[in-house]
C-alpha cells in the first residue's frame, strides 16, 4: 500500500470515528489498516535493503574483477614492452 492511499483511508477512518464514536467496527477496521500498512512496510524497507546489499555486493565483486584483469593487463604490456 503507498503512502497515499493509507493516508487517505486513513484519514477516511478517522472522521467517521469522530463522527460516530460508538462505532467499534471502525476502530476495528482502523487497527487492521495500521497493521497491514506496518507489515507491507517492514516487507518493503526490508526488501530494500536487501536489495541494496545485493547491489553493493556486486559493484564490489565487479570492482575486484576490474583491478585484477587491469593488473593483468597492464602486466603484460610491461613484458611486451620489456622484450
Amino acid at each position: 500500500m503507498n503512502d497515499n492511499a493509507f493516508y487517505q483511508c486513513k484519514h477516511f477512518l478517522e472522521q467517521r470515528m469522530q463522527e460516530l464514536p460508538d462505532n467499534t467496527e471502525l476502530v476495528k477496521a482502523y487497527i487492521a489498516l495500521i497493521e497491514q500498512k506496518t507489515k507491507f512496510d517492514i516487507a518493503y524497507f526490508s526488501q530494500t535493503s536487501e536489495v541494496q546489499r545485493n547491489w553493493n555486493d556486486n559493484q564490489t565483486k565487479m570492482n575486484a574483477t576490474w583491478y585484477e584483469n587491469n593488473t593483468k593487463v597492464v602486466t603484460k604490456q610491461m613484458e611486451i614492452e620489456g622484450k
